[in-house]
C-alpha cells in the first residue's frame, strides 16, 4: 500500500488543513502516529498536547521520511505544516486506509453497545456472514477481531479495521461514536449511511472530558450531522435541539408514541415480549430500556430491507456480557451491569422497580476517580432514591482513594437513609451483598460489567471482572 506526497498535499488541501510543505519527492508505504511503530518511508504525524521533538527524532531514526506537525520542529526530514495535527491524522488516515463500506453509526449516553450487537446480529442473518462491528470492548474486521480500548479507537486504527473489513469482502459495518471522537477528530472526516441517536443526559463531565453539557451534546450533535439518515429516539433530553440540528437530513423517530416506530404492550415472561407498530418482537436480555434499543434497531434494519424473520432471529440471539445479565442459584438474582451514569443507571433501577415488584434492591456500585465527577452526585441520590440497601466500593479510583470518592457519594446518598456500608476491595464487597442477601432481595452489581482491570494509582491493574466473581460464588452455593 503506497500514498504519494502529492495525492498528501491535496487530501490537507480539501479540508483547508494544510498551512505550509517543504518540496518533496517520495511515496509513502506506512503512516504513524507512534515512534514505537514505524516502518520504512513512514509519514509520521505529530500530535498530542505531550507531543516531543524526541519522539520524532526517535521515530526518524526507524525509518520516518517526512513528518507532519503543526510545529517545526527543525530536523533533518522534510515537513508538512498543518493547523490541526488530529484532523490532519483522520483525513490522510482514510488516504491511506480507504474504504467503501456502508457505515452505521451509534451515539448516546446509553445503550450504544446493546444497540450495536442487534443490529449486528439481525445483520449476520440477513446477509449470511458476520459485517463488521466496532464496539467499545470488541471489534471484527474479517481479517482480525479482539479488544478494542477506546469506544471508539483513534483515527487511524478506525481507518485501518475499515479497510480490513472492504478487503475482507465485508459491505456493511456498523461502530459506537463517543463523544470523545468528535471532540478529538476520531471520526473527522467520516460520512455514515445511518446514524442512531438513542439519548443523552449529563456525563463525561470533567476536566480531562467535556468541559459542560453543551460541550457533550454538541460532540454527539457534530456525528448525527455527518449521517444521511438519522434515528433518533422520540423521548431523549434535548429532543427539539437535536431535531433543529439534522432537519436537512432523513429523519426517522421510535418511542412510545408520536414517532414512526411505536413501542407498545411489553411483557416480561422468559424475556421481554413487544410491539412495534402491531408487529411482536421479543428479546432475550433482561431490562426494559433494551427494548428501546432493540426498536432503534428494528429501525436500521427496515432501512436495509431485512426481513422480520431474520429482525426476530438477531434480536433473540443477543446478549452483551456485563450488559443486564441474571445470575441465578443462591437466594435470590444476581444482574450484573455496566450502568455507570445518571441515565443508565435510572434506566436499570426503574426496570427492577418493574421487573421484580415487592423485592428489596440491594446495590454495589462505586465511581471513578479521575473522570465523570458529576456521577457521583447522580448515582448517589439515584441509589439513595431507588435502593433499600447499598455497599459502596472500588469503580477505577485512578489517583484518588476509595474512601474519599464513597466520602462524596455519601453525601447524597444521606439525602435519604443511612442503609450504606463501604466496603473498599471490590470482590469483598460483591460477595458481602451475596451472603447477606434473602429471598427478598435482588441484588445489582454496577459500574464494571465485563471489565477485567481496575484503574488504580495511574495503572490498569487486573481484576477477575463481577461476572465471574458471581459465578464462582454461586458455583459454591451448588456445590
Amino acid at each position: 500500500m503506497m500514498m504519494k506526497f502529492n495525492d498528501v498535499l491535496e487530501r490537507l488541501k480539501e479540508y483547508d488543513l494544510l498551512v505550509s510543505h517543504d518540496d518533496f519527492d517520495a511515496d509513502f508505504s506506512y503512516i504513524s502516529y507512534d515512534s514505537n511503530d514505524v516502518k520504512e518511508k513512514t509519514l509520521f504525524v505529530c500530535k498530542g498536547v505531550t507531543f516531543k521533538k524526541e519522539y520524532l527524532e526517535s521515530a526518524i531514526e526507524k525509518g520516518v521520511i517526512c513528518y507532519v506537525s503543526e510545529t517545526d520542529f527543525s530536523v533533518s526530514i522534510p515537513k508538512i505544516i498543518v493547523n490541526d495535527s488530529r484532523k490532519a491524522l483522520a483525513v490522510l488516515a482514510s488516504l491511506f486506509y480507504p474504504d467503501n463500506l456502508f457505515k452505521i453509526g451509534i451515539t448516546g449516553t446509553k445503550g450504544k453497545t446493546t444497540t450495536n450487537y442487534f443490529i449486528h446480529n439481525i445483520l449476520k442473518h440477513h446477509l449470511g456472514y458476520k459485517p463488521g462491528i466496532l464496539a467499545t470492548h470488541y471489534f471484527y474486521s474479517g481479517k482480525d477481531e479482539g479488544e478494542n480500548h477506546l469506544t471508539t479507537p483513534e483515527s487511524l486504527e478506525l481507518h485501518k479495521h475499515l479497510n480490513d473489513m472492504m478487503n475482507s469482502n465485508i459491505e456493511y459495518m456498523s461502530m459506537e461514536v463517543s463523544s470523545q471522537a468528535p471532540k478529538h477528530d476520531r471520526v473527522f472526516g467520516m460520512k455514515f449511511n445511518v446514524g442512531c441517536f438513542l439519548n443523552v443526559s449529563p456525563d463525561h463531565i470533567s476536566p480531562l472530558e467535556h468541559s459542560d453539557f453543551d460541550d457533550y451534546l454538541n460532540s454527539k450533535i457534530a456525528f448525527i450531522k455527518e449521517c444521511d439518515t438519522v434515528i433518533v429516539y422520540r423521548h431523549t433530553d434535548n429532543y427539539d435541539r437535536v431535531i433543529s440540528a439534522v432537519k436537512d437530513k432523513k429523519v426517522i423517530t421510535f418511542g412510545f408514541k408520536d414517532a414512526d416506530y411505536i413501542i407498545s404492550n411489553i411483557t416480561n415472561e422468559e424475556g421481554l415480549s413487544f410491539e412495534v407498530n402491531g408487529k411482536t418482537y421479543k428479546i432475550s436480555m433482561a431490562g426494559r430500556f433494551n427494548v428501546i434499543n432493540a426498536t432503534c434497531a428494528i429501525a436500521v434494519a427496515d432501512l436495509l430491507d431485512v426481513s422480520y424473520e431474520n429482525v426476530i432471529k438477531g434480536l433473540m440471539e443477543t446478549t452483551v456480557s456485563g450488559r443486564m445479565n441474571v445470575f441465578y442459584g443462591g437466594v435470590c438474582p444476581v444482574i450484573v451491569d455496566y450502568a455507570h451514569n445518571e441515565l443508565s443507571a435510572r434506566a436499570l433501577y426503574e426496570s427492577l422497580k418493574e421487573d421484580y415488584p415487592g423485592k428489596n434492591i440491594k446495590v454495589v456500585f462505586g465511581c471513578p476517580g479521575d473522570k465523570g465527577i458529576n456521577r457521583r452526585k447522580d448515582m448517589g441520590l439515584l441509589a439513595g432514591e431507588f435502593a433499600d440497601y447499598i455497599y459502596l466500593t472500588a469503580e477505577d479510583p485512578g489517583h484518588s482513594t476509595v474512601k474519599d470518592i464513597c466520602s462524596d457519594i455519601i453525601k447524597y446518598i444521606e439525602k435519604y437513609h443511612n442503609n450504606y456500608e463501604v466496603i473498599e476491595d471490590r470482590k469483598e464487597a460483591i460477595l458481602k451483598a451475596i451472603h447477606d442477601a434473602t429471598k427478598d432481595d435482588v441484588i445489582a452489581l454496577l459500574g464494571k460489567g465485563d471489565e477485567n482491570y481496575q484503574m488504580i494509582d495511574g495503572e490498569w491493574l487486573p481484576y477477575e471482572t463481577d461476572i465471574v466473581v458471581v459465578q464462582n460464588e454461586l458455583n459454591k452455593v451448588k456445590e
